[in-house]
């Protein structure tokens, strides 16, 4: 195997920036099944018709009709309060890779980046994440998705009475909240340009 060029040839910003948004973007991918199992649980739906559904509405709407339906569930109060920290911290993780996915990426500096994000009121605003706080919203990702997880497999097998299957990941215990995700900020105010340490 011979080694290949450096890729890309041409300057995107810093490139553990960048791989860094791959991340978000492949945590937000896995992220999805953890919500298609809560969206399954919650609207008390049958998998093959929650997969159909799920896919065709977007972040919002899901999330909408869980907090619609979950008031209507006969859970115990503690798991809808979990289930409600689900849902709360999947806004703000779908809220997050919005805004880096559709952000333009201004390449000012191999040491920075900026990212610029045109509102629906057709303002700019522009963000200057440092890369521990993309890592931050990859790893974000990851522990909504455990969470997920393991809250949707515990709410089918303790609640629906869903029997597991081979090669299903079931727990012993209900999980515990991890912290919420902290949104990534973009503003129209002018602010000092940050460079990664």
């Amino acid at each position: 195997m011979t080694d290949a060029p450096d890729w890309p040839a041409y300057q995107v910003g810093p490139k553990d920036s960048i791989f860094a948004i791959g991340v978000v973007s492949v945590n937000y991918a896995l992220l999805e099944f953890a919500v298609l199992g809560m969206f399954s649980a919650i609207l008390g739906l049958a998998d093959e018709l929650s997969h159909r559904l799920m896919f065709k509405i977007g972040p919002e709407i899901r999330d909408k009709m869980m907090r619609e339906m979950l008031p209507m569930r006969e859970w115990p109060d503690n798991i809808k309060d979990l289930a409600q920290h689900f849902i709360e911290a999947h806004k703000i993780c779908y809220e997050n890779r919005n805004k880096l996915i559709h952000s333009n990426l201004l390449a000012m500096s191999p040491r920075a980046i900026i990212l610029a994000k045109i509102g629906r009121d057709g303002k700019t605003a522009l963000a200057n994440p440092l890369l521990s706080e993309l890592r931050r919203v990859a790893d974000d990702m990851k522990n909504v998705f455990d969470y997920g997880m393991h809250l949707s497999n515990m709410i089918r097998s303790e609640l629906l009475g869903v029997k597991p299957q081979a090669g299903d990941v079931w727990h012993d215990s209900w999980p515990e909240k991890p912290p919420q995700p902290i949104p990534l900020e973009y503003t129209s105010d002018p602010r000092p340009l940050r460079a990664q340490p």
